[in-house]
């Protein structure tokens, strides 16, 4: 996740890890992969149910999904973009994280933060198959977060940055009507403001950093936009 720099090579290897990760904090949130990286896969907020349905169904063909059955440890909350989220990232581990993996006709974002919720716990075992490191990044809500969280974090960035194009009948963002969209709209904004820093995503364990443009016409929008 962090920018390296030339290090001497006597130098104990968590005092280099500490050095990675101060950059990070100063590097204004350009991130390159470090020791230890992990990866994960969730699902776009931006697209809909249908698109959610169909990710959850193809991945669940290839692999075993039934932690998110009724009694399982990840089925709630019973959520569509939950299930679907938790169904691609297992897709993607198993297929050896490549970033091709995690695509789902675009719908799909690797992010940087462990989506994992309560007894809910998405695999990771490590980090993208390619080599490489993400240039820019945005901030969405995890995909288990409840309604009463993703609203205060809708009130909070909001106070704080202008969110018209997602609460406004008509504006650019405000389809899908679902709180997650707009929650991750807001969210992505006021982490833009603050300059990418990984704090300004946190939302009180509720953000994820991801290196995927989650606009839905990511040709066509500046890297500070979503949707």
């Amino acid at each position: 996740m962090h920018a390296t720099k030339m290090a001497n090579p006597t130098l104990p290897l968590r005092s280099l890890s500490f050095f990675l990760v101060v950059w990070f904090f100063i590097s204004g949130g350009f991130l390159t992969m470090t020791i230890a990286q992990r990866t994960w896969c969730v699902a776009n907020p931006m697209f809909s149910s249908s698109a959610l349905i169909a990710n959850l169904d193809y991945a669940c063909s290839q692999v075993d999904c039934s932690s998110i059955q009724q009694g399982g440890s990840c089925f709630y909350p019973n959520t569509e973009i939950h299930h679907a989220s938790f169904a691609m990232n297992l897709h993607y581990q198993t297929l050896g994280r490549h970033i091709s993996d995690c695509d789902f006709r675009s719908s799909g974002l690797i992010s940087l933060t462990d989506p994992s919720t309560g007894s809910c716990t998405f695999q990771s075992v490590g980090d993208l198959a390619e080599e490489g490191a993400p240039g820019r990044t945005w901030c969405v809500a995890k995909p288990g977060t409840r309604d009463d969280l993703l609203q205060q974090n809708i009130n909070y960035a909001c106070n704080n940055v202008d969110c018209s194009p997602s609460t406004d009948d008509g504006g650019s963002c405000y389809n899908p009507t679902t709180l997650i969209n707009h929650a991750s709209f807001a969210m992505n904004l006021y982490y833009q403001s603050m300059d990418r820093n990984s704090t300004s995503c946190d939302f009180k364990q509720t953000g994820l950093i991801v290196m995927t443009d989650p606009s839905k016409m990511r040709e066509f929008v500046s890297i500070n936009t979503y949707c």
